[in-house]
Protein backbone atom coordinates (compact mmCIF):
# COMPACT_ATOMS: atom_id res chain seq x y z
CA UNK A 1 0.00 0.00 0.00
CA UNK A 2 1.43 3.31 -1.15
CA UNK A 3 0.61 6.01 1.95
CA UNK A 4 -0.02 9.51 0.47
CA UNK A 5 1.96 12.55 1.77
CA UNK A 6 0.30 15.48 2.52
CA UNK A 7 2.50 18.58 1.60
CA UNK A 8 0.95 21.60 3.90
CA UNK A 9 2.89 23.96 1.59
CA UNK A 10 0.45 23.25 -0.97
CA UNK A 11 -2.42 23.63 0.27
CA UNK A 12 -4.11 27.67 0.05
CA UNK A 13 -4.49 29.36 3.02
CA UNK A 14 -7.81 31.73 2.86
CA UNK A 15 -6.07 35.50 2.90
CA UNK A 16 -8.19 37.79 5.39
CA UNK A 17 -9.33 40.18 2.46
CA UNK A 18 -11.82 36.90 1.21
CA UNK A 19 -13.25 36.47 4.88
CA UNK A 20 -13.49 40.25 5.12
CA UNK A 21 -15.72 39.37 1.82
CA UNK A 22 -17.40 36.44 3.48
CA UNK A 23 -18.39 38.34 6.42
CA UNK A 24 -19.65 41.06 4.37
CA UNK A 25 -22.04 38.70 2.29
CA UNK A 26 -23.02 37.13 5.28
CA UNK A 27 -24.35 40.63 7.13
CA UNK A 28 -25.89 42.25 3.95
CA UNK A 29 -28.14 38.53 3.72
CA UNK A 30 -28.72 38.66 7.21
CA UNK A 31 -30.15 42.63 7.01
CA UNK A 32 -31.74 41.37 3.77
CA UNK A 33 -33.83 38.86 6.19
CA UNK A 34 -34.39 41.06 9.25
CA UNK A 35 -35.87 43.71 6.51
CA UNK A 36 -38.15 41.21 5.14
CA UNK A 37 -39.50 40.12 8.60
CA UNK A 38 -39.82 43.27 9.87
CA UNK A 39 -42.00 44.54 6.90
CA UNK A 40 -43.77 41.38 7.14
CA UNK A 41 -44.54 41.96 10.87
CA UNK A 42 -45.54 45.54 10.12
CA UNK A 43 -47.84 45.21 7.60
CA UNK A 44 -49.72 42.18 9.61
CA UNK A 45 -49.92 44.33 12.40
CA UNK A 46 -50.46 47.41 11.13
CA UNK A 47 -52.19 47.41 7.44
CA UNK A 48 -51.74 50.92 5.94
CA UNK A 49 -55.79 50.43 4.78
CA UNK A 50 -58.50 47.84 3.56
CA UNK A 51 -60.65 47.97 1.22
CA UNK A 52 -60.74 51.50 1.10
CA UNK A 53 -60.12 55.17 2.24
CA UNK A 54 -62.79 55.53 4.85
CA UNK A 55 -63.12 51.61 5.78
CA UNK A 56 -61.12 50.50 8.05
CA UNK A 57 -60.91 46.80 8.83
CA UNK A 58 -63.26 45.44 11.41
CA UNK A 59 -62.65 47.31 14.81
CA UNK A 60 -62.31 46.13 18.22
CA UNK A 61 -65.97 46.08 19.23
CA UNK A 62 -65.96 43.21 16.25
CA UNK A 63 -62.16 41.94 17.23
CA UNK A 64 -63.00 41.24 20.17
CA UNK A 65 -67.21 40.21 20.12
CA UNK A 66 -67.37 43.50 22.77
CA UNK A 67 -69.07 46.41 22.04
CA UNK A 68 -66.73 48.98 22.49
CA UNK A 69 -66.38 52.47 20.93
CA UNK A 70 -64.90 53.24 17.78
CA UNK A 71 -65.70 52.92 14.02
CA UNK A 72 -68.99 53.00 14.12
CA UNK A 73 -69.48 52.99 10.59
CA UNK A 74 -68.57 48.82 10.29
CA UNK A 75 -70.17 48.02 13.27
CA UNK A 76 -73.23 49.67 12.99
CA UNK A 77 -73.57 48.16 9.17
CA UNK A 78 -73.45 44.63 10.50
CA UNK A 79 -75.47 45.36 13.74
CA UNK A 80 -78.21 47.33 12.02
CA UNK A 81 -78.62 44.25 9.80
CA UNK A 82 -79.21 41.71 12.86
CA UNK A 83 -81.47 43.81 14.41
CA UNK A 84 -83.79 44.17 11.57
CA UNK A 85 -84.00 40.54 11.21
CA UNK A 86 -83.98 39.52 14.98
CA UNK A 87 -85.39 42.62 16.72
CA UNK A 88 -89.01 42.36 14.62
CA UNK A 89 -89.42 38.71 15.15
CA UNK A 90 -92.38 37.51 16.98
CA UNK A 91 -92.15 34.08 16.88
CA UNK A 92 -90.23 32.23 19.87
CA UNK A 93 -86.79 31.92 19.43
CA UNK A 94 -86.40 28.59 21.06
CA UNK A 95 -87.80 27.14 17.89
CA UNK A 96 -89.93 24.63 19.64
CA UNK A 97 -92.88 25.42 17.63
CA UNK A 98 -91.26 25.69 14.25
CA UNK A 99 -91.81 24.03 10.81
CA UNK A 100 -88.49 23.21 8.86
CA UNK A 101 -90.83 21.94 6.42
CA UNK A 102 -92.50 24.57 5.38
CA UNK A 103 -90.82 27.58 6.85
CA UNK A 104 -91.88 30.83 8.17
CA UNK A 105 -93.81 33.43 5.69
CA UNK A 106 -90.76 35.80 5.93
CA UNK A 107 -87.18 35.82 6.06
CA UNK A 108 -86.03 34.86 9.42
CA UNK A 109 -82.14 34.61 8.56
CA UNK A 110 -80.03 37.79 7.60
CA UNK A 111 -78.97 38.69 4.21
CA UNK A 112 -75.03 37.88 5.55
CA UNK A 113 -72.52 35.73 4.33
CA UNK A 114 -69.56 34.53 6.45
CA UNK A 115 -66.55 32.94 4.72
CA UNK A 116 -63.58 31.43 7.02
CA UNK A 117 -59.56 31.75 6.07
CA UNK A 118 -57.33 30.85 8.96
CA UNK A 119 -53.45 31.10 8.70
CA UNK A 120 -53.21 31.59 5.22
CA UNK A 121 -53.01 35.65 4.39
CA UNK A 122 -53.47 34.61 0.70
CA UNK A 123 -56.13 34.73 -1.14
CA UNK A 124 -56.39 32.57 -4.20
CA UNK A 125 -58.03 32.26 -7.36
CA UNK A 126 -60.86 30.07 -6.14
CA UNK A 127 -62.10 31.93 -3.45
CA UNK A 128 -62.24 35.12 -5.32
CA UNK A 129 -64.83 33.43 -7.85
CA UNK A 130 -67.00 31.88 -5.21
CA UNK A 131 -67.04 35.55 -3.44
CA UNK A 132 -67.70 37.00 -7.04
CA UNK A 133 -70.63 34.06 -7.14
CA UNK A 134 -72.34 35.48 -4.11
CA UNK A 135 -71.98 38.84 -4.91
CA UNK A 136 -73.72 38.34 -8.42
CA UNK A 137 -76.18 35.62 -8.40
CA UNK A 138 -77.05 36.43 -4.39
CA UNK A 139 -76.66 39.61 -4.06
CA UNK A 140 -75.53 39.93 -0.09
CA UNK A 141 -76.22 43.03 2.66
CA UNK A 142 -72.94 42.37 3.86
CA UNK A 143 -69.95 39.42 3.68
CA UNK A 144 -67.77 38.65 6.35
CA UNK A 145 -64.29 37.50 6.53
CA UNK A 146 -63.63 36.02 9.37
CA UNK A 147 -59.66 35.44 9.46
CA UNK A 148 -56.86 35.59 12.36
CA UNK A 149 -54.64 37.84 9.83
CA UNK A 150 -55.27 41.25 10.22
CA UNK A 151 -54.68 42.11 6.53
CA UNK A 152 -55.17 39.08 3.17
CA UNK A 153 -52.88 39.63 0.50
CA UNK A 154 -52.07 38.28 -3.42
CA UNK A 155 -53.78 40.19 -6.69
CA UNK A 156 -56.97 38.41 -6.06
CA UNK A 157 -57.57 40.13 -2.58
CA UNK A 158 -56.83 43.42 -4.71
CA UNK A 159 -58.94 42.98 -6.73
CA UNK A 160 -62.38 42.20 -4.22
CA UNK A 161 -60.87 45.17 -2.45
CA UNK A 162 -61.15 47.37 -5.83
CA UNK A 163 -65.00 45.41 -6.31
CA UNK A 164 -65.87 46.59 -2.74
CA UNK A 165 -64.56 49.89 -3.15
CA UNK A 166 -66.24 50.51 -6.84
CA UNK A 167 -68.83 52.62 -7.05
CA UNK A 168 -71.00 50.71 -9.74
CA UNK A 169 -70.66 47.97 -7.63
CA UNK A 170 -73.91 46.39 -5.90
CA UNK A 171 -71.39 45.12 -2.50
CA UNK A 172 -69.69 48.99 -2.66
CA UNK A 173 -68.06 49.13 0.82
CA UNK A 174 -70.51 45.78 2.17
CA UNK A 175 -67.09 42.97 2.48
CA UNK A 176 -65.69 43.37 5.43
CA UNK A 177 -62.45 41.50 7.41
CA UNK A 178 -63.32 40.28 10.77
CA UNK A 179 -60.09 39.57 13.12
CA UNK A 180 -61.12 36.16 14.88
CA UNK A 181 -58.51 33.86 17.23
CA UNK A 182 -57.89 30.45 15.86
CA UNK A 183 -59.80 27.78 18.25
CA UNK A 184 -57.26 25.79 19.36
CA UNK A 185 -59.64 23.91 21.99
CA UNK A 186 -62.40 22.57 22.41
CA UNK A 187 -64.16 21.55 25.96
CA UNK A 188 -60.19 21.50 26.97
CA UNK A 189 -59.02 19.16 23.98
CA UNK A 190 -56.54 20.59 21.78
CA UNK A 191 -57.87 20.53 18.19
CA UNK A 192 -55.31 18.84 16.36
CA UNK A 193 -55.78 20.94 12.66
CA UNK A 194 -56.71 23.73 10.94
CA UNK A 195 -59.79 21.96 9.21
CA UNK A 196 -60.78 21.08 13.04
CA UNK A 197 -60.39 24.81 14.20
CA UNK A 198 -62.81 26.05 10.86
CA UNK A 199 -65.13 23.52 12.10
CA UNK A 200 -65.57 24.68 15.14
CA UNK A 201 -65.60 28.60 14.09
CA UNK A 202 -68.28 28.24 11.82
CA UNK A 203 -70.78 27.24 14.48
CA UNK A 204 -69.47 29.52 16.95
CA UNK A 205 -69.81 32.64 14.52
CA UNK A 206 -73.27 31.21 13.15
CA UNK A 207 -74.23 30.75 16.87
CA UNK A 208 -73.40 34.38 17.33
CA UNK A 209 -74.25 36.15 13.79
CA UNK A 210 -77.00 33.47 12.03
CA UNK A 211 -76.25 34.11 7.80
CA UNK A 212 -74.96 31.98 5.22
CA UNK A 213 -72.07 30.12 5.97
CA UNK A 214 -69.80 29.09 2.63
CA UNK A 215 -67.05 27.54 2.17
CA UNK A 216 -64.09 29.06 0.49
CA UNK A 217 -64.57 26.97 -2.84
CA UNK A 218 -68.74 26.93 -2.89
CA UNK A 219 -70.45 28.25 -5.97
CA UNK A 220 -73.66 30.43 -5.60
CA UNK A 221 -75.23 29.72 -8.93
CA UNK A 222 -78.84 30.52 -7.88
CA UNK A 223 -80.34 33.47 -4.53
CA UNK A 224 -80.28 31.65 -1.53
CA UNK A 225 -82.99 33.75 0.04
CA UNK A 226 -85.34 31.09 -0.24
CA UNK A 227 -83.21 29.03 2.02
CA UNK A 228 -83.83 32.52 4.78
CA UNK A 229 -87.04 31.83 5.79
CA UNK A 230 -86.02 28.33 7.66
CA UNK A 231 -84.52 27.75 11.33
CA UNK A 232 -81.69 26.60 9.55
CA UNK A 233 -80.92 24.43 6.19
CA UNK A 234 -78.53 22.23 5.44
CA UNK A 235 -76.97 19.89 2.60
CA UNK A 236 -77.91 16.68 3.76
CA UNK A 237 -78.10 13.83 0.62
CA UNK A 238 -80.01 10.91 1.10
CA UNK A 239 -78.50 8.10 2.47
CA UNK A 240 -75.80 9.93 3.48
CA UNK A 241 -73.85 12.18 6.41
CA UNK A 242 -74.59 15.77 6.20
CA UNK A 243 -72.75 18.12 3.83
CA UNK A 244 -71.07 14.88 2.82
CA UNK A 245 -70.66 12.01 0.17
CA UNK A 246 -69.27 8.68 0.47
CA UNK A 247 -66.66 7.87 -1.78
CA UNK A 248 -65.79 4.24 -1.97
CA UNK A 249 -62.82 3.91 -4.13
CA UNK A 250 -59.62 6.35 -5.16
CA UNK A 251 -57.27 5.02 -7.90
CA UNK A 252 -53.51 6.78 -6.88
CA UNK A 253 -51.65 5.41 -9.96
CA UNK A 254 -51.79 1.30 -10.08
CA UNK A 255 -53.22 1.02 -6.21
CA UNK A 256 -56.87 0.40 -5.51
CA UNK A 257 -57.33 2.47 -1.81
CA UNK A 258 -60.32 2.37 0.11
CA UNK A 259 -61.78 5.39 1.95
CA UNK A 260 -64.66 7.17 3.81
CA UNK A 261 -63.95 10.42 1.84
CA UNK A 262 -66.30 13.08 3.96
CA UNK A 263 -66.30 16.63 2.02
CA UNK A 264 -67.88 18.86 5.08
CA UNK A 265 -70.87 20.86 5.51
CA UNK A 266 -69.67 23.06 3.06
CA UNK A 267 -72.59 25.49 3.19
CA UNK A 268 -75.34 26.21 5.73
CA UNK A 269 -77.95 28.59 6.46
CA UNK A 270 -79.36 29.45 9.65
CA UNK A 271 -80.99 31.63 12.62
CA UNK A 272 -78.20 32.27 15.37
CA UNK A 273 -80.71 30.30 17.87
CA UNK A 274 -81.11 27.12 15.47
CA UNK A 275 -81.25 24.39 17.72
CA UNK A 276 -79.15 21.72 16.29
CA UNK A 277 -76.11 24.11 16.65
CA UNK A 278 -76.37 23.71 20.30
CA UNK A 279 -76.67 20.08 19.82
CA UNK A 280 -73.37 20.23 17.07
CA UNK A 281 -71.03 22.10 19.55
CA UNK A 282 -72.12 20.19 22.47
CA UNK A 283 -71.51 16.68 20.76
CA UNK A 284 -67.86 17.64 20.34
CA UNK A 285 -67.89 16.66 24.07
CA UNK A 286 -67.08 13.41 21.93
CA UNK A 287 -64.21 14.85 19.92
CA UNK A 288 -62.34 12.77 17.75
CA UNK A 289 -58.77 14.13 17.01
CA UNK A 290 -57.51 11.29 14.99
CA UNK A 291 -61.49 11.01 12.51
CA UNK A 292 -61.23 14.29 9.78
CA UNK A 293 -65.04 14.44 9.81
CA UNK A 294 -66.15 12.67 12.95
CA UNK A 295 -67.68 15.59 14.54
CA UNK A 296 -68.16 17.48 11.79
CA UNK A 297 -70.68 15.05 9.64
CA UNK A 298 -70.97 11.45 10.81
CA UNK A 299 -71.69 11.98 14.98
CA UNK A 300 -74.05 14.66 14.33
CA UNK A 301 -75.93 13.03 11.66
CA UNK A 302 -76.25 9.63 13.45
CA UNK A 303 -76.93 10.76 17.07
CA UNK A 304 -78.55 14.29 16.53
CA UNK A 305 -80.60 14.11 13.18
CA UNK A 306 -81.36 10.73 12.34
CA UNK A 307 -83.08 10.59 16.08
CA UNK A 308 -84.95 14.31 14.97
CA UNK A 309 -84.71 15.05 11.50
CA UNK A 310 -87.19 17.58 11.73
CA UNK A 311 -84.31 20.09 13.38
CA UNK A 312 -82.84 20.96 9.96
CA UNK A 313 -84.82 22.01 6.65
CA UNK A 314 -83.05 18.78 4.58
CA UNK A 315 -81.48 20.22 0.87
CA UNK A 316 -80.87 16.74 -0.76
CA UNK A 317 -79.87 17.96 -4.10
CA UNK A 318 -79.31 21.52 -4.69
CA UNK A 319 -76.64 22.36 -1.99
CA UNK A 320 -74.36 20.45 -4.79
CA UNK A 321 -72.44 18.72 -1.81
CA UNK A 322 -72.79 15.21 -3.29
CA UNK A 323 -69.70 14.30 -5.56
CA UNK A 324 -69.93 16.32 -8.65
CA UNK A 325 -66.25 16.32 -9.68
CA UNK A 326 -66.61 14.37 -12.92
CA UNK A 327 -69.70 16.69 -14.07
CA UNK A 328 -67.47 19.70 -12.96
CA UNK A 329 -63.72 18.62 -14.54
CA UNK A 330 -64.48 15.75 -17.02
CA UNK A 331 -67.07 16.75 -19.23
CA UNK A 332 -68.19 19.69 -21.53
CA UNK A 333 -70.93 21.42 -20.00
CA UNK A 334 -74.21 20.87 -20.81
CA UNK A 335 -75.50 24.15 -19.14
CA UNK A 336 -77.58 21.82 -16.63
CA UNK A 337 -76.33 23.06 -13.93
CA UNK A 338 -77.84 26.53 -12.93
CA UNK A 339 -81.61 24.75 -13.42
CA UNK A 340 -80.14 21.53 -10.85
CA UNK A 341 -78.12 23.53 -8.24
CA UNK A 342 -78.47 26.39 -6.58
CA UNK A 343 -75.17 26.20 -4.85
CA UNK A 344 -71.98 23.81 -5.85
CA UNK A 345 -69.21 22.48 -3.88
CA UNK A 346 -66.31 22.80 -6.41
CA UNK A 347 -64.11 20.46 -4.52
CA UNK A 348 -61.17 22.51 -5.53
CA UNK A 349 -58.15 20.81 -2.74
CA UNK A 350 -59.62 17.53 -4.18
CA UNK A 351 -59.60 17.45 -7.50
CA UNK A 352 -55.84 16.25 -8.17
CA UNK A 353 -57.26 12.94 -6.96
CA UNK A 354 -60.15 12.60 -7.19
CA UNK A 355 -60.13 13.02 -11.61
CA UNK A 356 -57.53 12.25 -13.99
CA UNK A 357 -56.90 16.02 -15.53
CA UNK A 358 -53.44 16.71 -15.44
CA UNK A 359 -53.92 19.55 -18.24
CA UNK A 360 -54.18 22.63 -15.51
CA UNK A 361 -52.75 22.04 -12.04
CA UNK A 362 -53.68 25.34 -10.90
CA UNK A 363 -56.95 27.89 -12.02
CA UNK A 364 -55.97 31.51 -13.50
CA UNK A 365 -58.21 34.10 -14.62
CA UNK A 366 -56.13 33.48 -17.50
CA UNK A 367 -56.63 29.59 -18.37
CA UNK A 368 -60.02 29.67 -17.48
CA UNK A 369 -60.62 31.45 -20.96
CA UNK A 370 -60.40 28.46 -23.23
CA UNK A 371 -61.42 26.06 -20.57
CA UNK A 372 -63.81 23.97 -21.67
CA UNK A 373 -65.72 21.88 -19.02
CA UNK A 374 -68.19 23.05 -16.83
CA UNK A 375 -66.27 24.57 -14.52
CA UNK A 376 -64.53 27.41 -17.07
CA UNK A 377 -67.89 27.90 -17.87
CA UNK A 378 -68.89 28.86 -14.00
CA UNK A 379 -65.90 30.82 -13.75
CA UNK A 380 -66.15 32.81 -16.61
CA UNK A 381 -69.90 33.32 -15.93
CA UNK A 382 -68.87 35.65 -12.79
CA UNK A 383 -65.34 36.84 -14.22
CA UNK A 384 -65.58 37.80 -17.62
CA UNK A 385 -69.62 38.00 -17.39
CA UNK A 386 -70.21 35.38 -19.99
CA UNK A 387 -69.99 32.13 -20.44
CA UNK A 388 -68.81 31.15 -23.48
CA UNK A 389 -65.34 30.71 -24.56
CA UNK A 390 -62.65 33.18 -25.11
Amino acid sequence: MTLIKFDKSQSKSISPSSLLRCFHVLIICLVIYLFIQFKIIFDDRWPMFSFNDHQRSIDDSLRNNHNNDGDDRNESSIFKLLDYHYGHLRFDNDFSSSNNETGFDEFIVPNLIHYIQLENPFMDFITMISILSVVRNHRPSLLLIHTDRNRLRGKYWEQIKILNSSETSSVMGRIFLRKIKRPKRIFHRKLSSIYHASDIARIRILQQYGGIYLDNDVFVVNSLDRYRKFEIAIGWPYNQNIGMFHLKQIIFQSSSIQLDLNLGTQIIVCHRNARFLKLWIESYHQYRPDRWYFNAGELPTQTILKQNPSLVHRVPERFGVTNLVQMLYGSVSDGDWEKKFDTIHLLARHRSYMINDRKIRFFNEYNIQTYNGTFGEMARSVYYGSKRLL
